[in-house]
């Protein structure tokens, strides 16, 4: 491995990232992202299982309000 690597792979272990799952069936407001497929949702209600895989568990989407979408 080179020495490049190595500071790349440390600095992104060092970073300090948290990511909230959120069940299906829970009550929220938003978009969400599929954690075993991707597929995205948005809800206002309450989380659904994903339409496309079944999967139960949802992560809050990344969205901008400044995002271009091709």
């Amino acid at each position: 491995m080179q020495e490049s690597q190595l500071r790349v792979s440390s600095a992104i272990a060092g970073e300090d990232e948290y990511v909230e799952f959120w069940p299906a069936g829970t009550l929220a407001k938003g978009q969400f992202s599929c954690t075993a497929c991707g597929n995205r949702v948005t809800v206002h209600q309450v989380l659904p299982r994903c339409m496309v895989c079944g999967e139960r568990l949802w992560e809050r989407a990344d969205w901008s309000p400044f995002a271009r979408t091709d």
